[in-house]
């Protein structure tokens, strides 16, 4: 495949284009400037001398015809020709030059200018009828040109440099950041390579250590998933296992025993299968909390240890299925590691909506707190779901990142456990950590 131009080249190469544009502007604007200039100027000294010589040819004196001689042999002259036609393009300048003398002159058609092909300035005579004085245009073109070529091909040189200086050092930092890209997501610091360097260099290096520390967190949940399913279907199966080898099929106690078995699977496998399909992709609706929440109550194997206490009326837009997920399993979690009776707090405080899920268990060992939603974490000091992979309350932390909220976790001061769950009113969505 072919490689594509460098940041070094196409910075080099847009910063020499707008260099030689901003030159060849700027020598079409002074090269404008100065032709106005040297048309005015000699232009004058065009009237002067055509002004100078008229009045000389009308005298009739030695000093009068003394003067005129050298005059012409300096390439100015008097005739009674008619001013020829040009044979090719007349030099801008002279033009200028021509055009400058008949203003002031008064009287433009006084004035001719002819390329023939050296440039020559016709002035008709005022005092000598039918006479015209004819000068010799001086043609710097060649010298200019020249003079043009070496001063463009210098500023050329010195915009090429100047060029290169400032995609150098536009470019390192990016260069830098490139060198030591596989470092950054490895999650290494690279500041001190990246000192001096823009803030948006800066910037995209954050960013690509947020992304590369997500990569690195979703490799470890991927592996602390494949280690819990493999441990979670290990012991199950190996009892089905030993029970078909045994010849349990035929016993009632057995064959309840080994379909306990297959439902313990069946929920181990997906509860890992709500935990990798968070779903974020659900649509937002508006959902009654005080009715779901009456509705997962009423389905608790003892519903009559479960009470409500807060609002009748409150509409919380959010994903249902994501929800009622989320709610399910902190129920859960309290009838199998706390103490019945529990209660289902709803309390508004702004535009958050808080639900809290309370039992009246041992509650949780301080320094386990910190750690309960991490995946995996188990057993009963860190009150996990009921199905023992570990996952409830990692799939309800989940839940609230991606609605916006978050979980709250603590000891009530009674006795027993809370689990919160604070949400936004409006919905307001936001990648899962």
């Amino acid at each position: 495949m072919r490689r594509g131009p460098t940041t070094f080249s196409l910075v080099l190469a847009l910063l020499v284009a707008a260099l030689v544009l901003a030159l060849t502007l700027g020598g079409f604007l002074s090269t404008r400037a100065g032709l106005r200039a040297l048309g005015d100027s000699y232009g004058r000294l065009v009237v002067a001398t055509a002004t100078s010589v008229d009045a000389l040819a009308s005298r009739d004196d030695p000093a009068a015809r003394a003067t005129l001689a050298r005059l012409q042999r300096s390439g100015i002259r008097i005739t009674t020709e008619s001013p020829p036609p040009s044979l090719r393009r007349v030099v801008p300048v002279v033009e200028e030059v021509g055009h400058v003398a008949g203003e002031l002159l008064g009287d433009p058609s006084r004035v001719v200018v002819v390329q023939r092909p050296e440039a020559q300035i016709w002035v008709r005579s005022e005092r000598l009828p039918g006479h015209w004085i004819v000068m010799q245009a001086v043609s710097f073109r060649r010298q200019v040109i020249r003079s043009m070529l070496l001063v463009m091909l210098f500023a050329g040189l010195v915009a090429a440099a100047v060029a290169a200086l400032a995609a150098r050092l536009l470019t390192r930092p990016l260069e830098r950041l490139a060198a030591h890209a596989p470092a950054l997501l490895g999650g290494q610091s690279i500041q001190q390579h990246l000192r001096g360097s823009p803030r948006e260099v800066r910037d995209l290096a954050d960013a690509l250590g947020a992304a590369g520390e997500e990569l690195r967190q979703s490799a470890r949940e991927r592996e602390l998933m494949l280690a819990g399913i493999s441990h979670d279907l290990r012991t199950p199966l190996a009892r089905l296992r030993l029970a078909l080898e045994l010849g349990d099929a035929n016993d009632p106690g057995r064959r309840d025993a080994m379909v306990n078995d297959l439902d313990e699977l069946d929920k181990a496998l997906a509860q890992c299968l709500a935990y990798v399909r968070d779903g974020s992709d659900e649509a937002v609706r508006a959902i009654d909390i005080p009715t779901l929440l009456g509705q997962l109550m009423a389905l608790r194997h003892a519903p009559d240890d479960w009470h409500y206490e807060g609002h009748d009326d409150a509409v919380l837009h959010a994903r249902p299925s994501l929800l009622r997920r989320a709610l399910g399993n902190l129920m859960d979690n309290a009838e199998h590691y706390g103490a019945a009776p529990f209660r289902v707090r709803l309390q508004r405080a702004g535009d958050e909506l808080s639900i809290s899920v309370e039992d009246h268990g041992p509650g949780v060992p301080e320094d386990l707190l910190a750690r309960l939603g991490q995946p995996f974490l188990r057993g009963n000091a860190a009150r996990t779901g009921a199905c023992g992979t570990g996952l409830g309350l990692s799939i309800v932390k989940r839940a609230a990142e991606i609605s916006g909220g978050r979980l709250q976790l603590a000891n009530r001061s009674g006795g027993g456990f809370s689990a919160t769950l604070v949400l936004p009113l409006a919905a307001r969505e936001r990648s899962p950590a």
